[in-house]
């Protein structure tokens, strides 16, 4: 462990040591149903992330969404806390320190619990730093988290959005955006913490991409060098990504206006994993766990593992992706 972390009245505050990266582990679309259908799938699952996590190393462990999948037809039940307490007791177990942004299947229309009783569950959770945010604000859990030097000065905002779910309470209305005051939210936070002129940095992490990030894969793909390609891959079929389709929200170009962002880390699209930069802004599909949503998916496994993010004293950071395979690979030689 490189960082102490420090909470005082529900806001958490991190301080990494000098000369050491501060290593966060994204985990996505963990998946666990909670019910009798899904058993051996979330077994699975569960015995995925601790291998993960017991590889990875981290400082932090940072969810972007869909813990739980709490749809009958897959789970066998609508009761989306027992994925959750079974999310929970594992990294409990594991001892490590964690937090998370909700997904659109957390809490689905038949669920019996919404976002209100999750947080309130996940905040009484020792070592999960879920904050459920400015009240008023679209979603729940738009927060904040310093990532601070060790002479008190901030290196990084750590902001997590509630990316919300649905236009409506149905699957089939499209997917919602990160609405204008959740933008505008983001905007003021990065304001109270800039220091002498200059925006501070930050990385911001939510569930569903925006539509820039296929747009820029377009780019990246066609070639046009408006976009950088780093890493992973799209393996969504016919180079599918689940942005929203409506024109509403423009988190995204402000985000580009504002300066600040200099990466984003998402979910959503189980088998995407690509990373790139466009606009000045690094894009970031974390690998996912699934065995339970995607019909099949439980036999495919190029995209499952998790997604390492280090920052540095500068601020600047690195991802690399830490495949499940080549965990089981490495464990199976020793």
């Amino acid at each position: 462990m490189s960082a102490t972390f420090e909470k005082t009245d529900g806001r958490t505050v991190i301080t990494k040591e000098a000369d050491k990266p501060f290593r966060i582990l994204q985990l996505t679309d963990i998946h666990i149903g909670g019910g009798l259908f899904s058993r051996k799938k979330d077994k699975l699952a569960l015995a995925a992330v601790e291998k993960i996590v017991t590889a990875a190393n981290a400082d932090f462990v940072i969810v972007t969404g869909d813990i739980c999948y709490p749809l009958f037809p897959w789970s066998g039940t609508f009761n989306n806390m027992r994925g959750s307490r079974k999310f929970a007791n594992l990294m409990n177990r594991l001892g490590v320190e964690w937090t998370l942004v909700f997904g659109n299947h957390d809490t689905e229309s038949f669920a019996f619990y919404d976002k209100q009783h999750l947080a309130n569950f996940y905040m009484s959770q020792p070592k999960c730093h879920f904050q459920k945010g400015e009240e008023g604000l679209t979603g729940l859990g738009n927060y904040m988290i310093k990532l601070q030097n060790p002479d008190g000065s901030l290196n990084t905002a750590l902001m997590f959005i509630d990316s919300n779910a649905y236009l409506t309470k149905s699957f089939f209305s499209g997917f919602d955006v990160i609405h204008d005051d959740q933008t505008d939210w983001y905007k003021r936070a990065i304001a109270e913490v800039s220091e002498n002129g200059e925006t501070a940095r930050s990385l911001a992490f939510f569930h569903i991409p925006p539509k820039e990030f296929k747009e820029g894969w377009e780019k990246c793909y066609n070639g046009s060098g408006e976009a950088t390609y780093h890493l992973g891959f799209v393996q969504e079929k016919d180079n599918y990504f689940g942005y929203p389709k409506t024109k509403e929200g423009n988190f995204f170009s402000e985000m580009v206006r504002l300066g600040s962002c200099k990466g984003m880390f998402m979910g959503h699209d189980h088998l995407n994993t690509l990373s790139i930069t466009y606009q000045g802004i690094r894009l970031t599909y974390g690998m996912s766990i699934d065995y339970l949503a995607y019909s099949g998916i439980e036999k495919k496994h190029t995209q499952r593992g998790g997604t390492v993010i280090e920052i540095f004293d500068d601020g600047s950071f690195d991802v690399s992706l830490l495949p499940l395979d080549s965990i089981t690979k490495k464990n199976n030689q020793q």
